[in-house]
């Protein structure tokens, strides 16, 4: 330890040294924002996440690359759809969120060549990217995390850990799906008006724009919870619930489902009435959000599917070229039917 409290503090004295600059790429979509000078793709070898988003892009990307998982543990629960390297990741703790709970000692023992974050890259998040670079003397990535940009982000990480070859592979399913996507946004017809419903009590939503609803926007679906100075969460009332009287409600917590399908209260709703409340709980991860990751493009597909007929025929397909493609696992049938019954 005492070792390691040495390695830390001559970080923190040199860390001034540090730069933050560019990304190596002229492209005008470039979504990664460097702090520090960052290892060539040749020696990116012990990589670090910062937050959940980040597992599951580098869950994909870069499995054998990753020193554990930040926010996941699967010698609890979940590991049974994933490959055998991925059960294996211990947790470590996060950087990034509401409160870290990996402290900067951990950070310089464990040895990283980088620490990628992805999702919002406001400036929030830019200040603890460029401070946690400049204490540990780690380069650290943040990754704009929206999911319209899947497939570049899956491109411009792959590049940057030298891991191009399978992250084109992932980027083209991901096109595809957003492809899909955006034509059927684009048809002609009413589009649905959604709440999210999160939490105990299903009054938590993710706010119009935000990570947290993506998947049902990128689909020209309509969120009833719309605040323009604001971008995140919020807890909202009932009675706000009944004025905005959503034609749908999403959910992939199956409590949260349960709740509302089962509680009087909720049935002065129409969508409740009608039996328009959808349940996509998914597995290992969540499928519409938690976290708000590339694991959104499943539940974006998942949604397309009860929607469109032409993508529910291959829905299953899809389900497992997926999973073979992101989380490397090659799904039996039983594995296989138990998802196609959670979602």
């Amino acid at each position: 330890m005492d070792i390691t409290r040495r390695k830390l503090i001559g970080y923190l004295l040199s860390g001034a040294a540090l730069s933050v600059s560019p990304f190596a790429t002229h492209a005008a979509d470039a979504l990664l924002v460097p702090f520090g000078t960052l290892p060539s793709p040749q020696k990116a070898h012990r990589v670090l996440s910062a937050g959940a988003p980040a597992d599951l892009l580098l869950l994909a990307l870069a499995p054998e690359m990753l020193l554990g998982l930040s926010s996941f543990d699967f010698s609890v629960s979940g590991s049974e759809f994933l490959s055998d390297t991925i059960r294996k990741l211990p947790k470590l703790g996060r950087l990034s969120g509401r409160a870290s709970t990996l402290s900067l000692e951990k950070i310089v023992s464990l040895a990283p060549d980088i620490i990628i974050d992805c999702g919002s890259a406001d400036e929030t998040f830019r200040s603890l990217a460029q401070r946690t670079a400049a204490q540990t003397g780690v380069p650290y990535v943040l990754v704009d995390g929206k999911l319209r940009d899947s497939a570049s982000q899956l491109r411009q990480v792959g590049a940057l850990l030298g891991v191009s070859s399978r992250a084109e592979k992932q980027a083209q399913l991901a096109e595809r799906f957003l492809q899909d996507a955006e034509r059927f946004s684009q048809m002609s017809g009413n589009s649905p008006r959604f709440y999210s419903a999160r939490g105990a009590t299903g009054l938590e939503t993710g706010l119009q724009g935000s990570l947290h609803t993506e998947a049902a926007e990128q689909l020209g679906l309509i969120n009833v919870a719309s605040e323009p100075s604001q971008h995140g969460l919020a807890q909202v009332s009932f009675e706000q619930l009944l004025l905005w009287e959503p034609d749908i409600i999403l959910t992939q917590d199956a409590n949260t489902y349960r709740d509302i399908t089962q509680n009087g209260l909720w049935k002065n709703l129409q969508a409740v009435r009608k039996g328009q409340v959808l349940c996509y709980s998914g597995l290992p991860f969540g499928w519409l959000d938690s976290p708000p990751g590339i694991n959104r493009l499943l539940g974006m597909r998942r949604l397309q599917a009860h929607f469109d007929g032409k993508i529910q025929a291959n829905w299953m397909d899809d389900l497992q070229q997926f999973f073979r493609l992101f989380y490397h696992s090659d799904l039996n049938q039983t594995q296989l039917q138990r998802l196609l019954e959670a979602g």
